[in-house]
């Protein structure tokens, strides 16, 4: 092997803040504290909308106070479709360890650390956009759940939802999680399945199954395999899960369904959609099928019409 000499070490030069009075100092690093997270809280502006800052661009979907009020929302409609359950796991045992994946606004590891006051409750997410007034048993990290984890703990529940575009390794994912749950743990996962669904045909040829349409294509594009949700069960059982139990939920679009409870569900979709319809696919449509933003809101215009149509039966399976 060839000897390289190397490089004289260079030292770090101290600030001179160093030999300040620790009193200043005190203030100092409070400062220097506030202004890295003040750095972090700030959205990436692109097209109108906020997104997160930390590794910028990796998930898709904005983080701005319209998308997190849609994110309330939504929480409060898979509770109602669980029956006013945080969780569906048929858990026996006292749980000690939960770890929500891209936790959003936190507000499920905020009402989990109600529910379970003696329970450790940790919510990761690229976005620090959750609130700082938490039960004491609540804490939020900013990280990535799809990057390698360094946790000094395993749990007793992983729970993760809405991860569709989230990871670019779902069998990878769920394999580092089976390695961090504690032995007779849970790991319950809640997502929506792509594309669309419609039993009757009276989607074709409309706005918003093109719309369906362009969303998977341009996911694939991006790297992001929408059609995951369909899998989870397989892969799971490949890592190595034992037990794995897969329900299905329908939330229509809006109130087409003749049933009352799913008429229900599609008014709060409804909202949910034409709420979140833009950040779906701003980014992801202007940066994979180079669609003009005045594209993107003149194509979104029949859309939303399609999303109030009550002769389109349209729906999300979960």
């Amino acid at each position: 092997m060839e000897s390289m000499e190397q490089p004289p070490e260079r030292q770090i030069e101290a600030d001179s803040l160093d030999s300040a009075d620790s009193g200043i100092g005190s203030d100092v690093e409070t400062t220097y504290t506030a202004s890295i997270r003040s750095e972090f809280l700030q959205s990436m502006k692109e097209n109108g909308r906020g997104y997160h800052r930390y590794r910028d661009g990796i998930y898709i979907l904005p983080d701005d106070e319209r998308e997190q009020e849609r994110l309330d929302m939504q929480h409060a409609m898979f509770c109602r479709s669980f029956g006013n359950r945080l969780y569906l796991a048929p858990i026996e045992r006292p749980i000690k360890e939960v770890l929500d994946l891209g936790t959003g606004t936190g507000i499920w590891c905020i009402d989990m650390a109600d529910e379970l006051p003696e329970a450790n409750i940790l919510g990761v997410d690229l976005s620090p956009i959750q609130p700082t007034w938490v039960p004491p048993n609540c804490k939020f990290e900013l990280d990535d759940f799809d990057a390698q984890w360094t946790f000094d703990k395993k749990f007793d529940l992983i729970h993760g939802r809405m991860m569709i575009t989230s990871s670019a390794d779902f069998p990878r994912l769920f394999q580092q999680s089976f390695e961090f749950l504690q032995p007779g743990g849970f790991l319950e996962l809640q997502d929506v399945v792509m594309p669309l669904g419609c039993d009757d045909g009276t989607m074709d040829g409309t706005a918003i199954g093109e719309w369906n349409q362009k969303f998977v294509d341009a996911s694939i594009i991006r790297g992001r395999d929408v059609h995951g949700a369909a899998r989870y069960k397989d892969w799971l059982t490949e890592a190595g899960y034992e037990d794995v139990v897969e329900r299905t939920f329908k939330w229509p679009i809006n109130p087409w369904a003749k049933d009352p409870e799913l008429k229900s569900v599609g008014r709060w979709n409804e909202v949910n959609m034409l709420d979140g319809l833009e950040g779906f696919c701003v980014r992801l449509f202007s940066s994979t099928l180079g669609m003009t933003m005045d594209e993107i809101q003149t194509f979104l215009i029949d859309v939303r019409k399609d999303i109030s149509n009550r002769k389109i039966h349209v729906y999300w399976q979960m």
